[in-house]
């Protein structure tokens, strides 16, 4: 079986489509990751196939990052011919043709190329994003509104790809000849079939979700054989476990004020930490013996040797942190993080959110409360580690097309 998996977007919608490459290529078929071009370098140590997709879209998000509304609105104006660009990449990903697609809604043209080769395709998400519950808000909602109106703001969803639909409804026509029966892509996700690709420990399916809508696990990609640093295996070996903190790509106003306040807070809490730098989230000089700066680390071979996480609430980190047992505090952005971040208290793994510019005092307060919790981290660690979430993908994948 030949399946394409098309993702477009940062490493965290990269990776688990990457995780689920693997998964098909072990059961014997033969997949191909199409995503941005950056990022080719995630699938090759797996023997998977990659088709690189323009990136530029990437690149002017990452330039006017941080710097305001303005600078956003004046960006968005280019995006839409980098839209098309994208879309007409894809379109040539269908000759020779595969058998079934599975694609993030991030990539916008994954529904109407299988509707065009006449194949199954399915939509895998990270987070509830299109299929509709009662039992909470839509998890990209920016306010909190009364209960009563949980439906209805699920239709948030459609007004995300709704500044691109013009683009993808005349691509559809001009590109791939399809001219009648246009339908937006929210309306083609939400009637299925889905992939929910995260752990059903975390967030279980509501009462009023189809059984094709359950959370089946995580997507995990295990880290290629990868060796530490000196410097890292040395500074953990010297001491306690640290605490860990790394935002990843969310660079906030002051991210040199905040690895500050992070450095104070571990001090004040009595712990060594540790800073990844990652895509811009912190920015420090400062190392010392009880603080070590690093770019990155794969969270599954760093996450268990710490005490404590402290992080953005991105579902990838989340995710790698459930699977370490180690607490979260987690400082949410924007967009599902703080969604994650209640999951993650409802659960009992983390202390309520940190919020705004936090100061060391309550941070190391938050450290503290995060400590109490560790028993609950590791039993939560241990349910989750009985799921298979790309194993299920796979064979969900399999039956769909053998229709």
């Amino acid at each position: 079986m030949k399946v394409l998996l098309l993702t477009m977007g940062s490493r965290g919608d990269v990776q688990p489509y990457v995780a689920l490459a693997r998964g098909l290529l072990a059961a014997g078929h033969e997949p191909v990751v199409a995503g941005p071009r950056r990022f080719g370098s995630l699938a090759a140590p797996y023997g998977i196939a990659f088709e690189p997709l323009p990136d530029e879209m990437l690149d002017l998000q990452d330039q006017v990052k941080g710097q305001g509304a303005g600078a956003a609105i004046t960006a968005a104006r280019s995006v839409k011919p980098m839209v098309r660009q994208v879309l007409d990449a894809e379109a040539a990903l269908i000759e020779p043709g595969p058998d079934v697609i599975v694609y993030h809604p991030k990539a916008l043209g994954g529904p109407y190329l299988a509707e065009k080769a006449g194949i199954p395709s399915l939509a895998g998400l990270l987070l509830p994003l299109y299929v509709p519950t009662a039992d909470f808000a839509s998890p990209i909602l920016p306010v909190r509104l009364p209960p009563a109106v949980n439906r209805a703001t699920w239709r948030v969803a459609a007004a995300v790809e709704a500044p691109y639909r013009s683009v993808v409804r005349t691509w559809r026509t001009e590109v791939l000849g399809l001219c009648e029966g246009f339908r937006p892509a929210a309306e083609l996700i939400a009637a299925g079939p889905v992939l929910h690709a995260w752990s059903p420990r975390l967030l279980p399916a509501p009462a009023d979700w189809p059984p094709q809508a359950d959370p089946i696990g995580f997507w995990i990609l295990p880290a290629a054989d990868w060796t530490p640093p000196e410097r890292l295996a040395a500074f953990l070996e010297e001491g306690p476990p640290p605490v860990y903190a790394g935002f990843g790509s969310m660079a906030g106003r002051d991210p040199r004020g905040l690895a500050a306040t992070v450095v104070e807070a571990a001090r004040l809490a009595g712990r060594r930490a540790i800073l990844a730098t990652g895509w811009g989230g912190l920015r420090t000089d400062e190392e010392s013996e009880d603080v070590l700066v690093i770019e990155e680390a794969p969270h599954d071979w760093l996450l268990p040797r710490v005490a404590v996480a402290l992080h953005h609430g991105g579902i990838g980190t989340v995710a790698a942190a459930l699977r370490a047992g180690v607490p979260q505090v987690v400082r949410p952005f924007l967009g599902d993080q703080p969604f994650w971040a209640d999951r993650l208290h409802r659960l009992g793994v983390a202390p309520p959110p940190l919020r705004g510019r936090p100061r060391a005092p309550e941070v190391a307060a938050a450290f503290a409360a995060a400590l109490e919790l560790s028993g609950t981290a590791a039993a939560v660690a241990a349910d989750v580690a009985t799921e298979d979430g790309v194993a299920e993908a796979v064979s969900r994948i399999e039956t769909l097309a053998a229709r």
